[in-house]
């Protein structure tokens, strides 16, 4: 028997519940490092792209996604997220059980993913969050669009690129304080 948009029978959605305080609060109890589009809209604000899930960097990837999955069923009060391995091996995914309220189906949207960084990751802290630094970020997403393999994310990362580096044009005029 399939359920019937189980966050629709309260009138709610997971925009009513802020998820994003708690991946940051996650994020800050576990030391870890925020990266990708969150990390550049930390950092760059405006000039950043609209994004929906988190990546982060964590020492265990699956250990923090199942504390992050149970501290969002608790915050709704339900069991509505669950966690799984993503495609790359040893990154684990944080998903909602979307409207049907059923894991796995095609209305099921990330939250957040998690990866075990396979380098030293130099970071930024702001308000007690870690976040990669603009100048990896950009380097990191000029060899993705390098590489055909990653042919599917070229649009998003020759976006950022963009962004980062009128970003980082503007710091460098007007001095840092943007």
């Amino acid at each position: 028997m399939r359920k019937k948009n189980i966050l629709g029978k309260t009138g709610l959605t997971d925009k009513h519940f802020d998820i994003n305080k708690v991946i940051l609060n996650v994020a800050k109890q576990r030391k870890q490092i925020i990266y990708g589009a969150r990390s550049i809209e930390a950092q760059a604000g405006l000039l950043s792209r609209d994004t929906k899930d988190w990546d982060a960097f964590d020492s265990n990837p699956k250990k923090a996604s199942k504390v992050l999955q149970k501290k969002l069923d608790k915050l709704v009060g339900f069991d509505h997220y669950y966690s799984k391995p993503a495609m790359h091996k040893g990154t684990w995914k944080v998903r909602n059980r979307g409207n049907d309220g059923l894991k796995g189906t095609e209305d099921d949207e990330d939250v957040a993913d998690y990866s075990k960084p396979t380098e030293k990751v130099a970071f930024v802290t702001k308000k007690g969050i870690r976040y990669r630094i603009l100048k990896t970020e950009l380097k990191k997403k000029i060899s993705t669009v390098a590489d055909p393999e990653f042919e599917f994310r070229h649009k998003k990362d020759k976006d950022d690129i963009n962004r980062i580096r009128s970003y980082l044009k503007i710091k460098s005029i007007v001095g840092g304080s943007v």
